[in-house]
C-alpha cells in the first residue's frame, strides 16, 4: 500500500507537527528555567526538547525526508517567498482587523525577515550552482565556545583571577572567531566596552563565548561573553563582556578584505546595526584625532 494519501501519512504529519511544536516549547521552558537559575530543570527541558526533535526527524524521514541539496534550496526559497509575500502579510491584515495591533506589527516584521531568508537562500543557490563559491559566511560558522578551570597561578593572593587572564581568554576566543570567518592571519585592533562584571575565583569554570556581530572591509567585531560557573553549586554568573575588533591581514601583513557576514536572524540584524554604529563612531573618532 502506498503511504501517500493514506491515513498513516495523515497521522505522521500530525505527529511531526506536534513533536516539532513540543520541542520548541521545551527549549523555551529551558531558557526560562536557566534565567531563573534552575540549571537542572533547564537541562532536563533541553534534553527532552532534543529527544522530541529526534522523534520529529524520524517521522520526517518516513514522510520522504530531505531531498538533495539543490532540491532543498529550491524548497526553502519557495517556502520563504510564500511566507514573505502571502502568509505574513495576510496574517497582519487579519490581526489588524481584529484590533491586535502589536501582533500585526510582529507579522509585518516577520514578512521582512522571511524576505531576507529568501534572499540568503537565493545567494546560496547561486554559489552552489557555481560549484560552491559562496560570497559570505554565517555567524554560526565562526562562533566559538571554550571552557577552562581557573588555577592558582592565574590568581592573586586573595584567590581572585587576574583580569589579564580573563582578557587573554577573551582575546583568544575573538581570534578564533575572526580566523574562522576570514581564514587569514588576524591581529587584535582594539577592545571596546570591556566590563568586568563579577570577580572570578580560583577553581571556577570559566566559559567563553564569541560570535561575530559586524564586518567591514577588513575588520571584524566580535562579541565576547565570559561566564563563571561554580562547579560545586552549579550556579553561573556573567563575569565579563566586551567587543573585540580584529583585523584580517594578507601574507604581507597588510589589511585585507574579509567575507561579508550573512545575517539570518532578527538578533543578528540588531547586533550588526549596533556594530555598524560603533564602527562609524570609531572612524569618526580616528578622523578627528588625525586633524
Amino acid at each position: 500500500m502506498e503511504l501517500k494519501g493514506s491515513k498513516t501519512e495523515e497521522v505522521l504529519l500530525k505527529a511531526f507537527s506536534a513533536e516539532v511544536g513540543v520541542s520548541a516549547r521545551y527549549r523555551y521552558f529551558a531558557d526560562a528555567a536557566r534565567q531563573a537559575g534552575l540549571e537542572q530543570i533547564a537541562d532536563l527541558f533541553a534534553a527532552t526538547a532534543m529527544n522530541e526533535a529526534e522523534h520529529a526527524r524520524h517521522e520526517f524521514e518516513f514522510l520522504g525526508g530531505a531531498g538533495d541539496v539543490a532540491e532543498n534550496l529550491e524548497r526553502a526559497i519557495g517556502g520563504e517567498h510564500l511566507e514573505a509575500t502571502r502568509f505574513y502579510p495576510e496574517a497582519a491584515e487579519t490581526a489588524e482587523a481584529e484590533g491586535f495591533t502589536e501582533i500585526a506589527d510582529f507579522f509585518r516584521r516577520m514578512s521582512k525577515v522571511e524576505a531576507r531568508h529568501e534572499a540568503n537562500y537565493q545567494k546560496l543557490r547561486e554559489g552552489f550552482e557555481k560549484g560552491g563559491e559562496f560570497e559570505g559566511r554565517t555567524v554560526s560558522h565562526s562562533a566559538v565556545e571554550m571552557a577552562q578551570v581557573m588555577l592558582p597561578n592565574q590568581a592573586n593572593p586573595a584567590g581572585f583571577v587576574h583580569g589579564g587572564e580573563l582578557m587573554k581568554l577573551m582575546d583568544n576566543a575573538a581570534g578564533v572567531v575572526a580566523a574562522r570567518h576570514c581564514r587569514t592571519n588576524i591581529v587584535t585592533g582594539r577592545v571596546d566596552d570591556i566590563i568586568f562584571r563579577t570577580p572570578v575565583r580560583v577553581g571556577s569554570l570559566v566559559i567563553v563565548r564569541g560570535r561575530l556581530t559586524f564586518t567591514s572591509r577588513s575588520s571584524m567585531e566580535v562579541q565576547v561573553r565570559i561566564e563563571m560557573e561554580d562547579l560545586l553549586a552549579g550556579q553561573r554568573v556573567e563575569a565579563l563582556t566586551a567587543y573585540v575588533v580584529m583585523v584580517a591581514l594578507d601574507v604581507e601583513g597588510r589589511p585585507t578584505e574579509v567575507p561579508p557576514l550573512i545575517i539570518a536572524t532578527e538578533e543578528e540584524e540588531r547586533l550588526f546595526s549596533e556594530g555598524e554604529v560603533r564602527y562609524q563612531a570609531r572612524k569618526a573618532s580616528a578622523a578627528g584625532a588625525g586633524q
